[in-house]
């Protein structure tokens, strides 16, 4: 072989490696974004040697591209949210409070009636009595509280006589806590409970049916103890 031929054979394996040696260069340059591109371009395409659909490339692009949380926010998220539970608690314990208070007064004025109106008579006796006051307050032709029904004008005589008002004191005193009142406090207690049942000769008696007791009434539906019941 001629030294021409030679040289050309030479220079012609040399191009032929420098172009195969070019080619993992080019395709190192290649952009992420065309790459991106590709992976978006075609329904199942493979991204970076991972065969994936177009949805589940885009939804790994997005996810890609979302903002990790702030920590202070957080904080401050949790922060709010502990105070707001607190006020709730705060609250429901106000209420719960009140709650006992209010039934505190008003066990002792029905306690108190109760005897006052009937406090020598038997169980059943001065349930009816503390029923017929609870059945007012719930009766839209009386007044709506406790107290309102018992200071009505003319309905209750030891309020007007003034013996109720010596009951409030004695039950301050402690006094309903002894045998001679401690009957009254039951009766009142089991009324504000919700018991407005009661047995009496033998019969079970509905209390939640009366609204007014008197030692005699005309249209009396029954009598319990002492007293009429209408």
């Amino acid at each position: 072989m001629s030294l021409k031929k030679s040289l050309a054979v030479v220079l012609m394996a040399a191009t032929v490696l420098s172009v195969g040696a070019g080619i993992p260069s080019a395709a190192k340059k290649s952009s992420k974004s065309d790459n991106v591109a590709s992976c978006l371009g075609a329904n199942v395409v493979v991204c970076d040697g991972i065969e994936t659909g177009r949805e589940s490339g885009v939804v790994a692009i997005a996810e890609s591209q979302v903002p990790l949380a702030d920590a202070g926010k957080v904080e401050a998220d949790k922060k709010a949210e502990a105070e707001k539970d607190k006020k709730t608690e705060e609250k429901i314990a106000k209420q719960k409070k009140a709650a006992k208070k209010n039934y505190e007064k008003a066990l002792r004025m029905l306690a108190a009636i109760v005897y006052c109106e009937a406090g020598g008579q038997c169980y059943a006796g001065r349930m009816a009595v503390a029923a017929v006051v609870m059945n007012r307050v719930e009766s839209k032709g009386y007044p709506n509280t406790l107290k309102g029904v018992l200071w009505q004008p003319y309905q209750f005589g030891p309020i007007r006589q003034g013996k109720m008002a010596r009951e409030l004191k004695n039950y301050d005193k402690g006094l309903y806590n002894q045998p001679e009142r401690k009957g009254s406090l039951i009766a009142a207690r089991d009324i504000l409970a919700g018991k407005y049942t009661v047995k009496y000769n033998g019969k079970t008696i509905d209390l939640k049916k009366y609204h007014n007791f008197n030692g005699h009434l005309s249209n009396a539906k029954i009598r319990i103890s002492g007293h009429d019941f209408a």
